[in-house]
């Protein structure tokens, strides 16, 4: 990821922050979904440069904070996103930069990711199980699937595979910074948690109409 655009919040008596990141993230998801390629994956991922989430002593402190960077491999992408259209309604409550270059000083990485809470994590290794199978062509047992999930479990969050076991024996439910959306089909609001977390080395590839992935990373400084 070499270009950036920084979006600034403004809090304002109308909207409080956490209205104003609903209606903000709303206009990405839509700008995210006109540039999607055919598999539903993007080029352009996201990150919040003022968040922060500790969790000591059965206390959790969870700030999503009020900057938004979106990156893109080149600058005409994001020219290509337009994000001062998709944004017009809301010109007087964000200060959105123009196109820059990713500074050069910048070799941190950061994984951007939707956290989602599933509790019955057997079904979603039978899940897997059969997304395996059909993949790979071959029948593969649930004692596999579920090592092969640790594996990719702890090697995403910087665990060792005894604290991935653990995590999957006794789910560590975290109340992580999340942003207020709607369904544009059903109209139901539900709850986009966010995790974000370090990453030793730069991981390329996709995202979601999100922005956010579990494997690709994005610059951070």
């Amino acid at each position: 990821m070499k270009y950036y655009i920084e979006i600034t919040l403004i809090d304002d008596s109308k909207y409080s922050l956490p209205q104003l990141w609903g209606k903000l993230y709303m206009q990405i998801h839509l700008a995210l979904v006109e540039q999607q390629n055919p598999d539903k994956t993007v080029n352009i991922g996201v990150s919040f440069p003022e968040y922060q989430y500790t969790a000591k002593g059965g206390v959790e402190f969870a700030i999503l904070g009020s900057k938004l960077r979106v990156f893109a491999n080149t600058e005409d992408e994001l020219v290509k996103l337009n994000l001062t259209q998709w944004l017009e309604r809301l010109t007087n409550y964000v200060h959105i930069k123009s196109v820059q270059p990713v500074p050069e000083k910048s070799n941190c990485y950061l994984l951007v990711k939707r956290y989602r809470v599933d509790m019955n994590l057997e079904s979603l290794t039978r899940r897997f199980m059969q997304r395996e199978s059909k993949r790979t062509g071959r029948e593969i047992s649930f004692e596999e699937a579920r090592s092969i999930q640790n594996q990719r479990f702890a090697k995403i969050n910087n665990l060792t595979i005894q604290e991935a076991e653990k995590h999957y024996e006794e789910p560590n439910v975290k109340n992580l910074p999340f942003i207020k959306l709607k369904s544009l089909s059903s109209g139901e609001e539900y709850s986009l948690l966010i995790e974000q977390i370090s990453s030793e080395r730069q991981r390329i590839g996709s995202f979601n109409t999100y922005g956010l992935s579990s494997q690709s990373t994005v610059p951070h400084w």
